[in-house]
This record gives structure tokens, sequence and C-alpha cells, in this order.
């Protein structure tokens, strides 16, 4: 890994005014941030580690943990809300056995509420690849799921 981390460096050249951009490559190149890319990149840059890690965690798009392999949002605007998104979203917990915001053991999901999915007349929504799924009931939703290859 870290010659990748250290090729991605070379192309933005060892100036601390373009960490952004370098890890935002890290981020393409590995679905994350690695704590060895932080590493790397502190010392390569003459940076301390935790100035890395406090820049990268200003910004909400940083992953600092890999993703699974399928992205699940969860609706929780006000109408998704009203008609039982909260359902939805306990049985997902229970049935996957995580929080949302965290991704499964086995890296198949990663789950995620959000604010508006822009699809209230199907409320409650989830959004499953880019893909999204309405009128849902908390066993439509895990049904749909455990469809996932």
């Amino acid at each position: 890994m870290d010659g990748k981390v250290l090729r991605i460096i070379e192309k933005h050249g060892n100036d601390d005014s373009k960490l952004l951009a370098i890890l935002h490559d890290v981020q393409d190149e590995f679905g994350y941030i690695p704590e060895d890319a932080i590493k790397v990149i502190a010392k390569e840059l003459g940076m301390k580690k935790g100035e890395v890690y406090d820049a990268a965690s200003f910004y909400s798009f940083f992953r600092f943990k890999p993703e699974g392999k399928h992205e699940v949002m969860i609706c929780d605007c006000i109408v998704c809300h009203i008609k039982g998104s909260e359902r939805i979203i306990e049985r997902i917990e229970k049935e996957f056995g995580v929080n949302m915001g965290e991704t499964t053991n086995d890296g198949k999901f990663t789950f995620k509420v959000v604010e508006g999915l822009g699809h209230c007349e199907h409320s409650p929504v989830m959004m499953l690849d880019g893909k999204i799924y309405g009128d849902l009931t908390p066993e439509k939703a895990v049904e749909i799921l455990r469809g996932c290859e």
C-alpha cells in the first residue's frame, strides 16, 4: 500500500497545500483512507499524523473505514418517519446486527440514514446502490436486502 500512496503523493508533489487532492486520490484508490496512508502522507508532507487526520475528518465525504459492497440509504425525513422508517431502521439493525452508519461484518452492506431521497410519494423509501425502493415495510426492506448478491 505504501507504494501506491507514495505514487499519489509524487503525482501531486510533496506540498501540504495539495493535501486534499492527495486524500481524494487515496480514497479513490482504496475506497477509504487507511490509517497507514495517513502515516505515509504525514511523513512525506512533513506534517503530524493528527494534522492530516484533522484535515480529512473535517470533510464528511472522507471515510476512514471500508464501505460495504452495497450502499443502503434509509430515508428518515419527516414524511418517511411518519410512515414508518423508524421501524424499518430498527428491523434492519436487528436483522443484520449493525447500527446505522456502520458496515456489516461480512462487508456486504453499509447502512446510512439520510434526509430526503426525493420520493415522498412512495414513502418510506430506501436507496440500494442508487436504486429507489418505495412503499416499504420492515419485512419488504429486509426481503430486498436478502436478495442482494
